[in-house]
């Protein structure tokens, strides 16, 4: 099909004044990743951008084919622009969608301007894309980024209210997501949508190239999801559901090789399937990548699941989580972390925020065990990242966590098991802090058996914690200036029923070059 670029223009135009952002063009729900008859709209997942620079940002969408021309390559044309009509366009071009990345696209779009909104859409033969705004990253001296972030999103076991609210918003430069972006679970398992009508596709726990494909496409059914893909450029990162649960390189907890095959085969399985269904640049190095927000903030995004992770620690073997011939990152990921904090630190940007799945600061959650699907699990690890910190004088150092489906504001102390040298009065002792977000929709941990005694008796034993929320749902926003980093955290309503409601529960800071957290009252969240 030959489509001439005037005509294109014109009817991405059309198409972008009709549907707005994130809409479709059909209200029609398309479960799966099955091909479509002739008439259906081909873009029944939405549009997303993401991994974006200060002059470039990778553009995506999943044209789905036609069912009497599967197998064929599906020409696919891309247009980026400064106004939402389509009308000032910067850059566009053609790109076939291919089976073999299950008619996926990713264009790379270059030679933008920083710190720019722009709009970006997709047409076919057969039909419009939902127009999409992206941005671009600030360079030079950046004087305010807000980002959100968060993680856990469980379709099955509620609505995506975290996303609706994101979708809404105007104040934030980019979405990041650290993980559990999508379950592996069976209906049933870990979540039971029958009743939601959220049954996700496969119905079986997946395992294969096919099944990791179909789930990603069923999550990308949820129209709160495409919506705040279509809104605000993502970055983001794996931990273990997007595989199999407590995953790392060798092998996964939920992984039974006599019943499910070669983990490796696996395992590679479902990263193939993100790359191909996230808006992620791929990189010969890994997932591990960093972000530069002008002189302001330097992102530095981890992979503490699958790159060089050790298995985890048995519970309570303390030795063990102490071993130093044990890692979490592996030595390589661990050298480039180590090289990018003292460029960051060298060139004077004002803050370093790192991004990754697992909890920094130690807790005991019971007064003898420990969580070895955590840092504390691998301490000599935990113990070179911050005594390097301290070694080269590196502060203004910003962990950003998920994983545990709930909220956690720390100050992260000197690697001793005792934390003998932090004092919680002065802060003496903290080498950074950490926000861990909760959870988009999967089951908070306050509903677990046992927990509702358990948040006072943490935080009494614990005291580099300074806050904790184990019943709510919802994201965080990281609001940075070169003077301080400001995290609000948002609440939404409950995932079983879907809401567009959210409320700033509380808000903390931490001053440039304090290594401390403190509590801003009263709550509110800067717009």
């Amino acid at each position: 099909m030959a489509i001439d670029r005037r005509g294109f223009l014109k009817a991405s135009a059309a198409q972008a004044a009709i549907v707005g952002f994130g809409a479709t063009a059909s209200a029609k729900r398309h479960p799966g990743a099955a091909p479509v008859t002739r008439g259906v709209n081909p873009f029944a997942h939405g549009v997303a951008s993401g991994d974006p620079q200060s002059d470039r940002v990778i553009l995506w969408t999943r044209v789905s084919p036609i069912a009497d021309r599967l197998g064929e390559p599906v020409e696919t044309h891309w247009w980026i622009a400064r106004d939402s009509l389509g009308l000032e366009v910067v850059a566009g071009g053609t790109v076939d969608a291919l089976p073999g990345s299950d008619y996926t696209v990713k264009v790379d779009a270059s030679g933008l301007e920083p710190n720019t909104d722009y709009h970006y859409g997709f047409l076919t033969e057969t039909g419009l894309s939902p127009i999409g705004r992206t941005r671009t990253l600030p360079a030079g001296d950046a004087e305010h980024v807000r980002m959100a972030f968060a993680s856990c999103a469980n379709y099955p076991n509620g609505f995506f209210n975290a996303y609706a609210c994101l979708a809404e918003r105007d104040d934030v430069d980019v979405v990041l997501h650290l993980g559990d972006y999508l379950y592996e679970y069976g209906n049933g398992e870990y979540g039971d949508g029958t009743s939601l009508d959220r049954i996700p596709d496969p119905v079986h726990e997946m395992v294969t190239l096919e099944d990791y494909r179909r789930r990603h496409a069923s999550y990308k059914s949820d129209p709160d999801l495409r919506a705040a893909h279509a809104r605000h450029p993502w970055i983001t990162i794996w931990d273990d559901h997007e595989t199999a649960n407590n995953s790392h390189p060798s092998g996964a907890e939920n992984h039974d090789p006599s019943l499910e095959g070669d983990w490796e085969t696996r395992k590679l399985a479902g990263i193939r399937a993100y790359y191909e269904w996230m808006p992620i640049r791929e990189l010969p190095t890994g997932l591990f990548r960093s972000f530069r927000f002008g002189g302001l903030v330097d992102l530095i995004m981890l992979d503490t699941r699958l790159h060089g992770r050790d298995p985890e620690a048995p519970p309570k073997d303390t030795a063990a989580a102490s071993d130093p011939k044990r890692t979490l990152l592996g030595e390589d990921q661990k050298d480039w972390l180590f090289g990018e904090l003292a460029d960051s630190h060298d060139v004077g940007t004002a803050w370093r925020v790192i991004g990754q799945q697992i909890m920094v600061a130690p807790v005991s959650f019971d007064g003898v065990d420990f969580n070895p699907d955590s840092w504390n699990g691998y301490r000599a690890s935990r113990a070179r990242v911050l005594d390097h910190l301290e070694a080269e004088g590196i502060d203004n150092v910003v962990f950003l966590t998920g994983d545990v489906h709930s909220s956690w504001v720390f100050e992260v102390p000197a690697p001793s098991d005792a934390e003998e040298d932090y004092d919680p009065v002065t802060s003496a002792g903290s080498r950074a802090v950490e926000f861990v977000a909760p959870a988009v929709s999967s089951p908070p941990l306050g509903v677990a058996e046992g927990w509702q005694a358990r948040p006072q008796q943490i935080l009494a034993r614990t005291p580099h914690l300074k806050y904790a929320n184990f019943e709510d749902q919802g994201f965080v926003i990281l609001d940075v200036t070169r003077d301080r980093v400001r995290a609000e955290y948002v609440y939404t309503d409950s995932a079983k029923v879907r809401s567009r409601r959210s409320r700033c529960a509380a808000t903390f800071e931490t001053r440039s070059g304090t290594n401390r957290v403190e509590r801003v009252e009263p709550d509110r969240c800067e717009v």
